[in-house]
């Protein structure tokens, strides 16, 4: 039998696997088909269709029962097919996370809840900086004209807006010719006695004036009419819109569309602020900076989003008891929230008392901060959620607070009516035996056996890809400090180069004027025309000097502070240039 598994990104997997398979075996084959040897327990199996909608509450199949289909019946023969779809069943820290193909399966599924909605940002700001992450862990690079670019949302705003200013006017024309023609009709069925009333409107003769009015007539009454009025005049503006629409294509801002998070506190009605695809690239530009690889960017942003309201959570939707109330449960992976209405009760793992799911009736018994036992019930659209409620409630506190799975948890089983009347014979009988649930490791347990295997293997562990402090927890708040003490770092290399080069183009006799004359025959440069113009020896090699030439050094090695200091020496040669001119003048002037 063949099973067609629906990965994150939208791929399929295709395996074999034996009609009598339980989950387990499905689970084994298709990690180790993408290359994943160890840390299965991170990873769950559903039932998938193309049409099915994913949402926040999953109903996970039982790994260790045999698999059937998403009908209920056990599959049988090899040309059948069983549709499913890997997700993520637990959601565990990003330095957790030892091989590579774990973590690209939860960074895909981590994309795919952002941008789908099922895991919102704070506010526009970290929605932003997340968007940002997924350009460059997908290998976006960053192009510095999307800095400059107009925002395309800002664009297509104005450009609905013009749209529907040539509607108004279409219409409003519209309205204006049907209200004329009404009036040209009822003129027209007046009798002949009353039109004499109407002289007076410069019409032309009676005999035109009976069939259809002259364009004088017409325009002299305030009436403009086409040959066919029904017909609706095409907008002057949408060569501009094409236009437009060509320029907007090119927009590099444009490319960040395909990333876009909403933060949960806003609607979805609410638009974007304009310059939200610009905040994304100003974010980008900075990861840019920062040589942040793809492997990178993946890990801080598993990071980023555990910091999310609603991360790695289940949601099961229901009434109270009375039927009167709607309520959302949320299990999390340190206890579950009750929502109804604006109300909202965290109720820790360590407080849940009992848990108990009868057809559609999940009830709770727990403890409040006051030390009252009180007692919550819930009815739920299907026996199946109740059910799922409950497995999940179990699973979630044994893998994230227990040290290690308890029997109780484990051996948990139903039986179905033929396994009922079989283990009345025998008792210990595997007729119908259907387990509650399939967790058989902790989350400390799976860490653990995944380090040993891979040591087993001879694969050596590294730690969490980042050219960032692993180890900080708030080393992307940090961003901001860490460019600005690269970007003083860099300031104060080019400051050094600068007074380097300064120091090697001063003249070496007065230490103030750049270097601009060369001493022949020996060749040396090193000192300015007005100090080699004295100089009988060169001062280097104590040559005697029969030449000084002038030469004129390349702009890259004159800098600002050589180029000043030339400037005002010509500045003082001009201005004695003028003395002496001025002197002269009138020497000349009394000679002639």
């Amino acid at each position: 039998m063949w099973c067609i598994v629906n990965l994150p990104n939208g791929t399929q997997q295709a395996v074999k696997i034996d009609p009598k398979a339980i989950g387990q075996e499905a689970l084994e084959k298709v990690c180790l088909a993408l290359g994943i040897i160890c840390e299965m327990e991170y990873f769950g199996f559903e039932y998938w269709s193309p049409n099915r909608r994913e949402s926040r509450t999953h109903q996970w199949i039982n790994l260790r029962n045999p698999l059937k289909t998403d009908s209920g019946s056990t599959p049988s023969g090899s040309s059948q097919q069983l549709m499913l779809s890997l997700k993520v069943k637990f959601w565990v820290p990003a330095y957790y996370i030892l091989q590579d193909s774990v973590k690209e399966l939860f960074y895909m599924q981590a994309k795919l809840d952002l941008i789908e909605g099922r895991l919102m940002a704070n506010d526009w700001e970290n929605a932003a900086k997340l968007s940002a992450l997924l350009c460059q862990a997908d290998g976006i690079r960053f192009n510095e004209e999307s800095l400059k670019a107009s925002c395309p949302i800002k664009q297509r705003l104005m450009e609905e807006e013009k749209i529907r200013d040539e509607i108004n006017k279409t219409s409003q024309l519209q309205q204006t010719q049907s209200h004329h023609s009404h009036h040209y009709l009822a003129l027209k069925k007046r009798r002949l006695s009353k039109q004499k009333s109407v002289e007076n409107l410069d019409l032309h003769s009676s005999h035109t004036s009976v069939h259809r009015p002259s364009i004088s007539s017409v325009h002299s009454l305030g009436i403009t009419l086409s040959s066919s009025p029904t017909t609706t005049p095409q907008p002057t503006a949408s060569t501009e819109i094409d236009i437009n629409e060509i320029k907007a294509s090119t927009n590099p801002l444009k490319i960040y569309e395909e990333y876009v998070i909403r933060p949960s506190d806003v609607n979805l009605s609410e638009q974007m602020p304009e310059e939200y695809l610009k905040k994304i690239a100003i974010e980008h530009s900075k990861f840019a900076k920062l040589n942040m690889s793809q492997k990178s960017a993946k890990y801080w942003l598993l990071k980023e989003i555990s910091k999310l309201s609603g991360y790695g959570e289940e949601v099961f939707s229901g009434v109270t008891a009375n039927e009167s109330d709607r309520c959302d449960i949320s299990v999390g992976s340190s206890g579950i929230t009750i929502t109804c209405g604006e109300e909202k009760n965290s109720i820790p793992f360590s407080a849940i008392a009992a848990a108990k799911a009868f057809r559609r009736t999940f009830k709770l018994d727990y403890v409040n901060d006051h030390g009252d036992r009180k007692e919550f019930e819930i009815k739920l659209p299907k026996h199946a959620i109740a059910a799922g409620l409950y497995r999940s409630i179990t699973e979630r506190h044994a893998f994230y607070v227990c040290d290690k799975v308890r029997m109780v948890v484990t051996n948990q089983f139903t039986r179905d009516l033929k396994g009922t009347i079989a283990s009345m014979f025998k008792e210990d009988t595997e007729l119908g035996k259907r387990y509650v649930f399939d967790i058989q490791r902790t989350c400390r347990e799976a860490h653990d056996h995944a380090m040993r295997k891979l040591y087993e293997r001879g694969i050596e562990v590294t730690r969490a890809p980042s050219e960032l402090d692993a180890d900080d927890q708030n080393a992307l708040d940090k961003i901001d400090d860490t460019l600005k003490e690269k970007e003083e770092r860099e300031a104060v290399i080019e400051r050094c180069v600068e007074s380097r080069i300064t120091e090697a183009m001063t003249c070496k006799i007065c230490m103030d004027l750049p270097i601009n004359s060369l001493f022949l025959p020996c060749g040396h440069a090193m000192a300015c025309h007005h100090c080699a113009l004295r100089c009988e020896r060169c001062p280097n090699c104590r040559e005697k000097i029969t030449n000084v030439q002038k030469i004129y050094l390349p702009s890259e090695l004159q800098t600002s502070t050589s180029q000043s200091k030339m400037n005002q020496q010509s500045t003082k040669d001009l201005t004695a240039a003028i003395a002496i001119t001025s002197i002269s003048v009138p020497s000349i002037g009394v000679v002639v």
